[in-house]
């Protein structure tokens, strides 16, 4: 069988090991069940921060200096990069194999719920998302992405706005200067994206009311055409939209790493040299022996 262009690495990143959501294991979960022979890696803030110190320094001075989600935001582009693989978020929960896009694909991005893109950004172009992302290592959109970061931090741009200067609007600026790239591929919604943000209703139902362009015609037709999501049999997964920090998301409930997975996840160990994925071990273990004494 032949390498598939993608390697079979998801990669997936909290902030620390010890205090996940528990809302999202059984999302992140899925990801181990659908793939079970794919290597799973944990990135951590501080393994993000690292990634820039040791492997992309021209970046640094911007990773150590934006909010922790903008940092979220940068280290994906560069671990994707790095090595290569999937990164999704969290709050993802896989619903199919990714086998046949990993082995078809180069790198490959996707598109948010025409919703989404008419009356939310009032945008007439599609809206990327930078939740699911997917690349062979060395691929050079990344580094186009991270040099249009540092040139909007360098020049003052957007420094208040992750939206903006790290997050999906830059893949989508930079996407466009590489249209011209015929192997980066853009999904349409139904295969990541099948449903809209469901704590966006208002704003989403109040945009319906106020305008009668085309656009939002056709936008808000969707909305009651599919009005739990248009799921299809190209639906590989489904995005949960939690956004914890950019609202109040209701969070209470927090586990350790070692609390989600039957099997130890991967770690990052980042040198000069490049990135060599170990097990967690010893740190899941330590983090199961505190979980397990606290429910005691």
């Amino acid at each position: 069988m032949p390498e598939p262009s993608i390697p079979h690495i998801i990669h997936q990143s909290w902030k620390d090991i010890n205090r996940i959501p528990t809302q999202f294991h059984s999302w992140m979960q899925s990801w181990v069940k659908f793939h079970p022979k794919w290597t799973y890696v944990f990135w951590t803030d501080e393994d993000n921060l690292q990634l820039f110190e040791l492997l992309y320094p021209q970046y640094f001075h911007v990773a150590k200096a934006v909010q922790k989600v903008a940092l979220a935001d940068m280290a994906r582009y560069a671990l994707l990069h790095a090595v290569g693989g999937l990164y999704v978020d969290a709050d993802f929960e896989c619903l199919q194999s990714f086998d046949d896009l990993h082995r078809d694909n180069k790198l490959f991005l996707s598109s948010e719920p025409l919703a989404h893109t008419v009356l939310l950004e009032k945008s007439s172009s599609v809206a990327l998302c930078n939740a699911l992302m997917a690349s062979a290592p060395g691929h050079p959109f990344w580094l186009h992405v991270l040099d249009n970061i540092k040139g909007k931090f360098d020049r003052g741009e957007q420094l208040n706005d992750p939206v903006a200067l790290t997050g999906p609007r830059v893949v989508k600026e930079t996407f466009f200067q590489e249209s011209t790239q015929s192997d980066v591929v853009l999904f349409p919604p139904e295969y990541f994206y099948p449903d809209i943000a469901r704590w966006n209703l208002e704003p989403l139902e109040k945009a319906c009311r106020e305008r009668h362009d085309d656009a939002a015609k056709e936008a808000c037709e969707w909305m009651q055409k599919f009005p739990n999501g248009e799921f299809t049999n190209n639906t590989r997964a489904v995005h949960h939209w939690q956004c914890t920090w950019c609202r109040d998301a209701n969070l209470n409930d927090f586990s350790p790493l070692g609390d989600i997975f039957e099997s130890v996840p991967m770690r990052p160990g980042i040198s000069l040299t490049g990135i060599k994925f170990t097990p967690y071990s010893q740190e899941v273990e330590k983090y199961r022996t505190i979980s397990l004494q606290s429910h005691r």
